[in-house]
């Protein structure tokens, strides 16, 4: 499990390798190729640790933002956190640019275990599998990109039982579904929210 932590450590600095974030010092000394598709994409690999296989896969779609002069906007960035040429992060983008879907696999198996959705660019709805198993027991919905609920598969079973809720990014309260109907019947309030 400590080896899974660390690699959650890691996730917000390597996503900005995956999102383009500050990664220009490390990508100014790496090997990149570029290819061009018929439709007008573009793809780039990137070794970034020099061992000959790519560590990072960007694509772009190319326009032109005035007449002789083109922009690239990007499409899809995975990136290889461990070296073993199976992809570990994947974002996926807009029209825009902006993130729309990010696939990160924390465990190296080959499936993802958390999938971030995003809508204009904010973080929107988050479903995890804590156990690395493929069933997400966790989805985390967002508004503005602040956590209003979260929602637990306590007993494993394929339905969320507890729903936590939150104001102002603290702990409101908690409720639960005792019935197995999808909707919580007993709450209890956060006592420190009166306060």
């Amino acid at each position: 499990m400590r080896f899974v932590a660390s690699v959650a450590a890691l996730i917000p600095v390597l996503a900005g390798l995956a999102c383009g974030g500050s990664s220009a010092q490390y990508l100014a000394t790496a090997p990149v190729l570029t290819t061009r598709g018929p439709d007008g994409t573009v793809a780039e690999t990137t070794d970034l640790n020099g061992d000959g296989k790519p560590d990072i896969w960007t694509n772009f779609r190319e326009v032109e933002i005035r007449k002789g002069t083109k922009d690239k906007i990007l499409i899809r960035k995975a990136v290889d956190l461990n070296g073993d040429g199976r992809v570990d992060v994947v974002t996926y983008f807009d029209d825009k640019g902006d993130p729309s879907r990010e696939d990160i696999d924390l465990d190296f198996d080959g499936r993802a275990d958390e999938v971030r959705y995003f809508k204009k660019g904010k973080i929107e709805r988050e479903d995890i599998s804590t156990q690395f198993d493929g069933r997400f027991d966790v989805r985390k919905f967002y508004e503005e990109g602040a956590l209003v609920l979260k929602q637990v598969d306590t007993t494993r079973t394929g339905r969320f039982d507890e729903f936590q809720y939150f104001t102002g990014g603290k702990l409101a309260r908690v409720g639960w579904d005792k019935d197995g109907d999808g909707k919580p019947e007993v709450f209890e309030e956060n006592p420190a929210m009166g306060e």
